[in-house]
C-alpha cells in the first residue's frame, strides 16, 4: 500500500511563496492550519471510484 504524501509547512510555504504571497506574513499559520483542514477534508474523496466514467461534456472555448 503506497504512503499519502504529506503536506507540511515547509510544502506549504513553498508554494505560497511560488503564489507571490508574503511567507513572512503572521497570518501563514492560520492560513496554514486552515489550509491542513480542508485538505483532510478532501482524503474522503479518494474513496470513490470514477473508473469508467467520462464527463458529460468536454470545455470549448468558443471560437472567434
Amino acid at each position: 500500500m503506497a504512503t499519502e504524501p504529506t503536506f507540511n509547512r515547509q510544502a506549504f510555504l513553498h508554494l505560497a511563496q511560488e503564489a507571490g504571497l508574503d511567507v513572512q506574513s503572521p497570518h501563514m499559520d492560520e492560513l496554514f492550519s486552515y489550509t491542513q483542514v480542508v485538505l483532510d477534508s478532501l482524503k474522503s474523496l479518494h474513496d470513490y471510484s470514477v473508473d469508467g466514467f467520462e464527463p458529460d461534456m468536454a470545455f470549448s472555448p468558443p471560437r472567434d
